[in-house]
């Protein structure tokens, strides 16, 4: 009873469903067997400074001497709140004569993670231009977007405070995130499941939980009367 989604009746079908957590699941309609899908999601890692986030991700390791002249696809699958997800990541170094290209990786991705450098604060100035670049390609102002503040262990160095990061993230519609990357393997794996979470919650239908419920209750309800005439 607490599942929510479109069920529809007949014996044998696979019908895509919801549950309260809106997850998605396939339903056996001869079985009432939950099936858990995997879901797919591509992301866009877009670099004002080579702070190879997207290995540290990918392998847990840090690699200080990053070669990050060309873009580089990453496929892996990660478990997300009891959820399968398959992951394609395009780690792109971010050039002032590289807008075309640029714009042509942003069409075909789902979600963006955009860094600088706090001890860069060119960096930090170029991120509002990039934000633009971003929902101008995709002919949208709700684009799921991370802004990520690199280099946090070198405060000495800093040029660019949180509270400076927190706010260019709340005008650009962003979540907002500042870690080490060559420091802290899990504040990096929080950033992108950050992102994930914002483009599955985009993805997302937005049922009427009550007129899905109804339909649930009644499917179950249709399904146990031919059970009992069957008996009979």
């Amino acid at each position: 009873s607490r599942l929510k989604g479109l069920v529809n009746e007949g014996d044998g079908r696979q019908i895509d469903t919801l549950d309260p957590t809106g997850r998605w699941f396939q339903l056996n309609s001869s079985s009432w067997e939950l099936v858990t899908l995997e879901k797919q999601v591509t992301l866009v890692c877009v670099c004002l400074v080579s702070p190879a986030l997207c290995v540290r991700f990918i392998t847990k390791r840090f690699i200080g001497e990053y070669d990050h002249k060309k873009e580089v696809t990453y496929r892996c699958s990660r478990a997300l709140d009891h959820e399968a997800v398959d992951l394609e990541i395009l780690d792109v170094a971010c050039k002032e004569d590289a807008a075309a290209s640029l714009e042509s990786s942003i069409r075909w991705a789902d979600g963006f993670l955009l860094l600088y450098s706090i001890t860069q604060r060119l960096s930090f100035l170029d991120v509002p231009r990039l934000k633009k670049l971003v929902e101008h390609a995709k002919q949208s102002l709700v684009v799921p977007t991370v802004l990520v503040a690199n280099k946090a262990d070198l405060e000495i160095g800093r040029e660019v405070t949180t509270e400076e990061g927190q706010r260019l993230a709340k005008e650009l519609r962003c979540g907002f995130r500042e870690l080490s990357v060559a420091e802290a393997v899990l504040a990096v794996e929080a950033a992108v499941f950050q992102l994930i979470r914002l483009v599955l919650d985009q993805q997302r239908p937005l049922p009427d939980r009550r007129s899905y419920m109804l339909t649930v209750r009644h499917a179950l309800t249709r399904k146990l009367t031919r059970s009992k005439t069957m008996q009979w």
